[in-house]
């Protein structure tokens, strides 16, 4: 099957070309979900960003050696028809087919069957300039198991930066895909995620968003067999004029199978998030087990958040909860800390550190953790919170 893998694999260049083609063709999604509840576009210049298209800045991908860490170009016929476009369809919208249009760098990372990776597989990813698309494919073969953390950054003249993440867990097996988003706030940000998980299968996806001027996270996940299940959680620290859509859906899609989404983030200044959270369970799979839940910290009169979790549920015989809290800074808080001698922005900064944790202590290693942390407080720094 892989003979002459340069002739039959994915051509990044003619991907493009069908890319621009659909982009073509294809209006400006409508980001809006409810009354009132509406992210605009209209300051977002597609001709900018296929203008600023980047050849230059690639992934950098450190794995274990029994990994397979492989580019497009050497698929098989059988790996294109099963994963290239298994979870995603560039004709979905306007925004896939730019990605697709201005895709610079995909790679497909194989964990091999019965492989029990003990050390992560590291994925770092800077944009300097321009703009930028990234497409990562993982497959988890039958009882194996890894741990993935993934880093993006950039400087404050990116101007986009689109990414496409595929996952599929197969029977019995294992996979954690961590991203923390410390990008500028001047980057426009939409990261679309798709998994699929086996019979037994586990997927766990956890975001920390940092940057963006206009930051979508898109994390959907289909449960196709029975014992599957998915955790989608997603933190985030907005500031200024920063807009976060964050969007979790599971689908069951078969009967005892389980899903947990949560997500927690504060909102300083005119910050603002969207966040939606949805469970689908359908009529003939019992024994589902689902819940989802959204806590947000506004500080400042201007921050905002709308929470809208939404159920559809067609099977009586399943356990399903949903719930979303809203609050402001807790001033007994505040004037404890200040009676201490500690001064009121510091005071701020703390309480803000303290309510993330919940959400940071879900990343695997100490680490990886003070990292997301050191991120958190420089953005604090020298802000009036």
């Amino acid at each position: 099957m892989k003979k002459n893998i340069q002739s039959i694999g994915i051509s990044i260049q003619k991907e493009k070309e069908k890319g621009k083609e659909v982009f073509k063709r294809l209006q400006a999604p409508m980001l809006k979900y409810g009354q009132g509840m509406q992210i605009s576009l209209k300051e977002l210049d597609f001709n900018t960003v296929l203008a600023k298209e980047n050849e230059e800045e690639r992934m950098g991908i450190q794995a274990p050696k029994d990994v397979k860490v492989l580019h497009a170009s050497e698929l098989s016929l059988e790996e294109q028809d099963w994963y290239w476009e298994g979870l995603i369809s560039y004709n979905e919208n306007k925004l896939l087919a730019l990605h697709q249009a201005i895709l610079n760098d995909a790679r497909i990372i194989i964990i091999p069957q019965n492989i029990n990776c003990k050390e992560p597989i590291r994925i770092k990813s800077h944009l300097s300039k321009k703009a930028k698309a990234e497409t990562i494919i993982v497959i988890v073969e039958q009882n194996a198991s890894a741990t993935i953390i993934e880093e993006s950054y950039s400087e404050k003249e990116a101007y986009y930066k689109s990414q496409v993440i595929q996952v599929y867990a197969k029977e019995d097996s294992s996979i954690e895909f961590c991203s923390l988003q410390d990008l500028s706030t001047q980057t426009y940000n939409f990261t679309i995620k798709r998994g699929r998980a086996e019979r037994n299968a586990k997927i766990s996806w956890k975001d920390i968003v940092l940057g963006g001027k206009l930051a979508q996270l898109d994390v959907q996940t289909s449960l196709i067999c029975p014992q599957a299940q998915v955790e989608i959680s997603s933190g985030y620290f907005g500031k200024a004029t920063q807009v976060f859509d964050i969007y979790s859906e599971a689908k069951h899609m078969s009967s005892n199978t389980e899903c947990t989404l949560y997500n927690r983030g504060v909102l300083c200044d005119s910050a603002r998030t969207i966040t939606r959270g949805k469970i689908i369970i359908e009529k003939d799979n019992p024994k589902c087990k689902a819940k989802q839940k959204s806590d947000n910290l506004l500080i400042g009169k201007n921050a905002r958040c709308d929470a809208v979790p939404i159920l559809e549920v067609e099977n009586d015989d399943v356990s399903c909860s949903h719930g979303a809290t809203i609050t402001h800074l807790n001033e007994e808080q505040l004037f404890y800390l200040s009676s201490r001698g500690i001064e009121l922005e510091s005071a701020k900064a703390m309480i803000i550190a303290g309510y993330l944790e919940p959400i940071i202590n879900l990343f695997p290693s100490e680490e990886f953790q003070e990292n997301i942390r050191e991120k958190i407080w420089k953005r604090m720094e020298n802000e009036k919170l």
